[in-house]
């Protein structure tokens, strides 16, 4: 379970350390391979997988109707800018040219733990959504009828 959030420095190579706490983790779990792609919620950040819960991912996504637009859509981004990465013997993840331009990630990156994936946003635009979310009042973002019954 990825939880959290890590600020972090990118090289000019795109390349970033995963923070200590999961390196080993993820070795285990998927012997340091990943799929990296885009968000495709119209937030501009990208999605790391572990690989084995990026093939269930995927398998889900492929078996979606050729005919509905936004199915295609979805495959197009998703499974189109998909890319296959590996941990070093650093702990670190390089992020291809075409997915730090598609998120703006600059020097500084935040990447946020969502349970069985990670989000990695450029630090700026990270803060600048967190302020928008914070500011929503409750009736701006309702929330879908399965979480209407959760107790926090």
């Amino acid at each position: 379970m990825f939880r959290g959030a890590s600020s972090l420095n990118m090289d000019q190579k795109g390349r970033f350390a995963v923070p200590a706490k999961y390196r080993q983790v993820l070795t285990e779990r998927c012997e340091g391979q990943f799929v990296l792609t885009v968000n495709n919620t119209g937030e501009r950040c990208l999605w790391l997988y572990p690989q084995d819960e990026w093939e269930q991912v995927e398998r889900k996504v492929v078996e979606l109707p050729s005919f509905d637009p936004s199915a295609q859509a979805l495959k197009r981004l998703l499974i189109g800018y998909a890319t296959d990465c590996d941990l070093s013997s650093g702990g670190r993840i390089r992020v291809s040219a075409p997915l730090r331009e598609f998120a703006g990630l600059e020097k500084h990156i935040v990447l946020i733990g969502q349970g069985n994936k990670f989000e990695i946003w450029d630090e700026g635009l990270w803060k600048v959504k967190c302020d928008e979310w914070l500011l929503k009042q409750p009736e701006d973002r309702p929330l879908p009828i399965e979480l209407e019954s959760l107790s926090l």
